[in-house]
């Protein structure tokens, strides 16, 4: 009897424990200590993986685990639109890129205004890059645009969508100088550098990672990127300087978005948190094998930069007829 009165006891205080666990798991206090950042895109891209590497260095000072999240779809305005329609307490947050901020916004209806999210942090950016095959003739920045003028529509050039980021950014250079080519639009720069690598189109124009093996054994030649100073990753690259464009720069950024109503402390707690981890030595690797550059920005500047670059966009939107 004694030992089966000692058994009952040690069954209710484990279930006790298991109780005291449960209620602390679901409690508000435990629930805040958990940071979900939603990635509006499918697992395996550039913006989900330098989120998730940034990400993993940050919570060691954001105070408590980030989890990473990914809602796909519609450009990345569903997962915007989630993180908007979120309670304002800094635990549910936006990893971006210019997509569902600057650019879907401008062809198509979304849920959102730019009034709905605070602009937390940019990490990075990177340019959109300009890539032809070993025999095109030109070498370099300025001779490439200047085949491109001598032959109206002649050449075709990929992006990752019509109305896409890459699209816009090639438009707004060649807008500037009269140059007039054929924009054939794939899904992503994935299915892009295929259709280049197969003779299907004649320019690769987007990010770095999907072309960078090819150029690196003589597939693919890079003649310019977007941004007004060179990349490390091709140094022999024109950048906008090099061929007096410097104001048409156009750059794939991260940045770290918030629901409106998130108080100062919490910005800033973010915002110190992910600035840490920017610093830290798995990041930087990340950031050098990528072709990106640590590149962080906050309060007015960032704001200001989205502002501006909306702006532009819908110009070159409006010149193409894609206005929603």
């Amino acid at each position: 009897m004694r030992h089966l009165i000692i058994s009952l006891i040690q069954y209710l205080a484990k279930g006790l424990l298991g109780l005291s666990a449960m209620c602390l798991l679901h409690s508000p206090v435990f629930a805040q200590t958990v940071t979900k950042l939603i990635v509006p895109t499918a697992p395996g891209g550039g913006t989900d993986a330098l989120f998730r590497v940034v990400s993993k260095d940050a919570q060691r000072f954001i105070g408590g685990p980030i989890s990473i999240q990914n809602v796909a779809g519609a450009g990345g305005t569903i997962g915007l639109a989630q993180v908007i329609n979120s309670a304002p307490d800094g635990y549910t947050l936006a990893g971006v890129w210019p997509a569902p901020v600057t650019v879907v916004p401008q062809t198509t209806k979304v849920p959102y205004t730019p009034n709905d999210y605070i602009p937390v942090i940019q990490l990075s950016t990177a340019p959109y890059i300009f890539c032809v095959r070993p025999d095109f003739p030109a070498n370099d920045g300025k001779s490439f645009m200047e085949e491109l003028r001598k032959n109206p529509k002649k050449y075709t050039y990929g992006t990752d969508g019509l109305g896409g980021p890459a699209q816009l950014a090639a438009e707004r250079i060649f807008k500037t100088q009269n140059i007039q080519t054929v924009d054939v639009p794939y899904k992503g720069a994935g299915e892009t550098i295929v259709g280049f690598l197969s003779n299907q189109i004649d320019i690769y124009v987007g990010s770095i990672p999907p072309v960078l093996q090819h150029a690196n054994v003589g597939k693919a030649k890079c003649l310019l990127v977007s941004s007004v100073n060179r990349n490390a990753q091709f140094p022999n690259a024109s950048s906008l300087k090099d061929i007096g464009l410097a104001k048409e720069e156009t750059l794939l950024w991260r940045v770290i978005l918030a629901p409106k109503g998130t108080n100062t402390e919490r910005i800033n707690q973010i915002v110190q948190a992910y600035s840490k981890a920017m610093k830290e030595p798995d990041t930087l690797r990340y950031l050098d094998e990528a072709g990106e550059s640590s590149a962080v920005l906050t309060g007015k500047e960032l704001q200001d930069k989205l502002t501006q670059e909306y702006v532009a966009f819908s110009q070159i939107v409006k010149s193409l007829n894609l206005v929603k």
